[in-house]
């Protein structure tokens, strides 16, 4: 009980902290966001040339930004929230079995609000303007990466309830 409890504090630091990055990365300027997310894509650009020089991403910078800003920026930084928040709801609960449907619940409406606050936030931003899409594609990340996580740990507790009714058979 100790050990889910100090579980609990640590991912919800973490979920917190990766939460309030998101949000002050919505009020950014445009020109801020755009020389953030720059030198990342330069790397991958980097990569491409050297392992399929002739694709889209080698050969067109802006495109290779907007697919950074899309997958990295929006989905990849969603996806993390949404495993961090996840497991913060997960082992805020001490009965498993009974609060299933709360923990996804809470969880998808944090993630859900999230994505919208952080794109109504560019709208206080200059340069930046609120996108609908964006906010799709922000819980598309957390949705998958959060539905993952949450999968996993419900197969690793199933596993070990049962493992702990056969034991408690013999």
């Amino acid at each position: 009980m100790k050990k889910r409890r100090i579980l609990f504090f640590i991912f919800l630091a973490l979920s917190i902290a990766i939460n309030i990055f998101i949000l002050i990365e919505g009020a950014v300027d445009a020109s801020g966001s755009s020389s953030q997310s720059l030198g990342i894509t330069q790397f991958i650009i980097n990569i491409f040339k050297a392992i399929a020089p002739n694709s889209r991403i080698a050969t067109d910078p802006e495109f290779a930004h907007h697919l950074v800003r899309k997958l990295i920026g929006h989905f990849g930084l969603f996806g993390v929230s949404g495993i961090l928040t996840t497991l913060t709801f997960i082992f805020g609960h001490t009965d498993f079995d009974k609060m299933k449907k709360r923990i996804v619940i809470n969880s998808l409406a944090l993630g859900l609000s999230v994505a919208v606050i952080s794109e109504l936030l560019q709208l206080t931003a200059p340069g930046r303007a609120f996108a609908f899409t964006d906010i799709l594609i922000d819980f598309s990340g957390y949705l998958l990466f959060g539905g993952i996580t949450f999968l996993v740990y419900y197969l690793i507790h199933r596993r070990n309830q049962k493992k702990i009714k056969e034991e408690t058979k013999e």
